[in-house]
């Protein structure tokens, strides 16, 4: 299968590109620096194309003859200037480029964002309601993957991860985290109490099981056109806390604060009928804790 990834040096995007090379995708990474694929670099199917997601004769030529495209790059800067203008931009066109170019199939990575405010049951019917400019930056990247695939009688499909968690690809391979496990992995690193609200968490996603849903979707026959890629169970950040402390063997105090919102939680069943059981982040986020620990405080031996 002849598929184009944008985003591949990025932190999910290393992960897309091992998870698709195993799988026997002809891989065609489109990347500012080929050095940041690090390892992959003259892997068996991998070809790298160098080209910033604006120069769109480049990006243009690189869809031709792609079977699938899978949008996983993100613009990031300055607020205002880049997520809201840039970013959303250079999606709609990268979605029209592929329309034009025959893709059959396109997955774009979204974010469970889109759904904010979170509050009770929700699901990948319910409206889009970003409350800030990441979300309505991924949500208008929905909608012109929607508008493309109608033009172009394209399929289109949007996967949705909560916070992503895991190690990065290969030593020194792109890394992202949540800043507030990176407040809490911080507070334990230097023995400060951990301070958390009752009742407040999330549903995590592993970053390898993104990767994996990615792969299933590039070859499903009928796939979902949206998809929620996060754990069934959500993990309190009581909880979450308990286990940044355990993994650092950190003498902090877990200091709970009172409960202030209605949990909230999404319905798993699209992913679940996809993976054949619910999804499960705790190694991930176990391992994710330590790397962060380890190789961005450096105070921890």
């Amino acid at each position: 299968m002849r598929t184009l990834l944008t985003g591949a040096s990025g932190y999910i995007g290393l992960h897309l590109v091992r998870e698709l090379l195993a799988d026997g995708h002809a891989l065609t990474a489109l990347v500012r620096s080929a050095a940041k694929l690090g390892p992959f670099v003259g892997a068996p199917g991998l070809q790298i194309v160098e080209a910033d997601l604006e120069e769109e004769a480049r990006v243009v030529r690189a869809l031709e003859g792609q079977e699938v495209c899978v949008h996983a790059a993100l613009l990031w800067g300055e607020a205002g200037m880049e997520l809201d203008v840039r970013d959303t931009a250079v999606a709609a066109r990268l979605f029209d480029a592929a329309g034009r170019a025959g893709v059959r199939r396109c997955l774009f990575l979204s974010s469970a964002a889109v759904h904010r405010p979170f509050r009770g049951e929700m699901d990948e019917g319910d409206a889009l309601t970003p409350t800030d400019l990441y979300g309505a930056t991924k949500a208008a990247g929905e909608l012109f993957l929607r508008a493309a695939c109608a033009t172009y009688g394209m399929t289109g499909v949007v996967l949705r991860p909560g916070p992503v968690v895991g190690p990065p690809a290969f030593a020194r391979g792109s890394f992202r985290t949540d800043h507030r496990l990176a407040a809490l992995v911080a507070a334990a690193v230097e023995g400060r109490p951990l301070e958390v609200v009752a009742g407040e968490g999330r549903q995590w996603s592993d970053v390898a099981m993104v990767a994996k849903v990615v792969r299933l979707l590039t070859r499903a026959e009928a796939p979902p056109s949206t998809c929620l890629c996060v754990d069934r169970e959500p993990l309190d950040w009581e909880q979450i806390a308990r286990m940044v402390v355990g993994c650092l063997g950190s003498t902090s105090e877990v200091r709970v604060q009172p409960e202030t919102a209605a949990p909230a939680r999404f319905r798993t069943a699209r992913l679940e009928a996809l993976l054949g059981g619910p999804a499960d982040a705790r190694g991930a986020l176990a391992a994710h804790v330590r790397y962060l620990a380890r190789d961005h405080m450096p105070a921890v031996p």
